[in-house]
């Protein structure tokens, strides 16, 4: 697969159903299985229902983020009419889903059962009982450019969420640079252990999917119990597994690591989170021929901009593992604090898979992206240094911006939410290990004026955020330390 100018997931998939009708695009276990032909299938009777719901090309669709053949089959009908989707995490409606859903405006929302929001469409059965067996729908196959696949919501600074459109064309660096680095192929099975409203999962998706791999999904529920989360990665002979690192230190927080001994993993993929270094030592001598890979990259950049393949002399020799060098694709420098490429400060990156701006933000494309020579480019906040042989190790953040749960989270974010619930003057979020555990915690501190708060605190955060926002542990403070400026002192 070449990276045409033109490039169209829709004539890849075509090709792909073409060459291996038969062969399992999604297993769920338990017997589950679907086909590419029947992934097809099911996508051609959802463009009947786009037609029926009057949804026209370019027009974006919001969908649940719910793990069922439906929602990987609305994937591929948005992909074959041309509709943008961004997968939303609709578990309880609050504030900040109410904030992507003003930016978005979709022209519909996809659920999968019945909730209590407008403009919503429930998909099930019952949707295709009176659907005649052809799609009434022209096929769009003239290629527009810059033509947008899914737009990934990332934590915003002002309380307010950031779209990121990622294009065909960004995918295509992502679908080759899987191919070639995984050997994926219509013989590899993928985990999708992700949510498909995170950015990992577009890895799982279209690194796995979009090279005729079997992706095998495992819902929210299934990750809790570890042991049945093994076995079904031994049943539907999964190879590669790609998660946060809090998973596997959750998983060590309540199983012996030889829960691994008798897993057939060729390769085992971290990312989204400092690499658990400690977690993956007490693993390792139970995995047989397995490959330990470190990757990275911001959802601005399709995902994965890095990677680094570790050898068991690296693993057991440092505890500071890097990020692997850039990928081929990507161009970079690193800034110093004075704008001057260096081999320490601030990674920007360049590129063909670099997205061209955010949804509907004017004001911060202005600071995070930028032309050089017609090359995209992004900076990416993240502070790192070059070693020896081109790789890079991340330091830590230019901004307040954290990776919890694999989750990216902007400190400022919660507390713009807190202060405005609250009406209190400030507040400081900040970041520490939980005693005794392997993963952080979120505090919240505020002043002592404001302990009227408490008994209400948790209560009101959960309608506002998502429930990795919100903080563990609130404390209270005399008095806030301001720096020369009159900014808060965060240190």
């Amino acid at each position: 697969m070449k990276n045409k100018k033109n490039f169209d997931l829709n004539k890849v998939f075509r090709s792909i159903v073409r060459k291996h009708p038969k062969k399992v695009a999604i297993d769920f276990g338990d017997n589950k299985q679907y086909t590419f032909k029947e992934l097809d299938d099911l996508s051609e009777q959802i463009l009947q229902i786009f037609y029926n719901l009057d949804i026209k090309h370019n027009e974006i669709i919001a969908v649940d983020s719910v793990k069922n053949f439906y929602a990987f089959a609305l994937i591929i009908a948005c992909i074959k009419n041309n509709n943008p989707y961004s997968f939303i995490e609709i578990s309880k409606y609050n504030y900040r889903l109410s904030n992507i859903l003003k930016t978005l405006k979709p022209k519909k929302i996809f659920l999968f059962e019945k909730k209590k929001i407008t403009n919503s469409y429930i998909l099930s059965e019952k949707s295709f009982v009176k659907l005649p067996k052809k799609s009434l729908i022209k096929k769009n196959n003239i290629f527009k450019k810059n033509k947008i696949a899914y737009i990934m919501f990332t934590s915003g600074s002002t309380g307010q969420p950031k779209g990121v459109p990622i294009t065909h064309k960004n995918l295509s660096y992502l679908i080759n640079w899987a191919k070639k680095t995984f050997n994926f192929s219509s013989l590899s099975v993928v985990s999708n252990l992700n949510p498909l409203h995170f950015d990992n999962s577009v890895f799982d998706i279209y690194g796995g999917l979009f090279n005729a791999a079997t992706i095998v999904p495992f819902e929210k529920a299934e990750l809790s119990y570890p042991e049945e989360l093994i076995k079904k990665l031994n049943i539907t002979n999964c190879e590669t597994w790609f998660s946060v690192p809090s998973l596997l230190n959750y998983i060590l927080e309540i199983e012996n690591a030889k829960i691994f001994q008798n897993i057939n993993l060729k390769n085992i993929i971290f990312g989204g989170e400092r690499f658990p270094i400690n977690a993956v030592r007490k693993i390792y001598p139970y995995l047989k021929k397995t490959n330990i890979y470190n990757v990275s990259g911001p959802t601005e950049c399709t995902c994965i901009c890095s990677v680094k393949k570790l050898s068991k002399k690296e693993l057991f020799k440092s505890d500071n593992i890097s990020i692997g060098k850039i990928n081929k694709y990507f161009k970079y420098y690193i800034l110093d604090e004075n704008k001057k490429k260096s081999n320490e400060g601030e990674l920007v990156l360049l590129g063909p898979a670099v997205a061209n701006s955010y949804f509907n933000e004017k004001e911060k494309n202005k600071k995070k992206f930028f032309k050089n020579n017609k090359i995209k480019g992004y900076y990416t906040g993240d502070i790192v240094k070059k070693f020896k042989k081109n790789e890079i190790k991340i330091l830590g953040r230019a901004d307040n911006q954290i990776k919890l749960m694999g989750h990216r989270v902007e400190l400022e974010e919660i507390e713009n939410q807190i202060i405005n619930i609250f009406k209190i003057k400030e507040c400081i979020i900040k970041i520490e290990k939980e005693l005794g555990y392997p993963w952080q915690k979120l505090i919240c501190q505020i002043s002592k004026n404001d302990k009227k708060i408490k008994p209400i605190f948790f209560k009101k955060l959960k309608d506002k955020l998502p429930s990795y926002m919100i903080p563990k542990e609130l404390i209270f403070t005399d008095k806030f330390k301001y720096n020369k400026n009159g900014k808060l002192e965060r240190n």
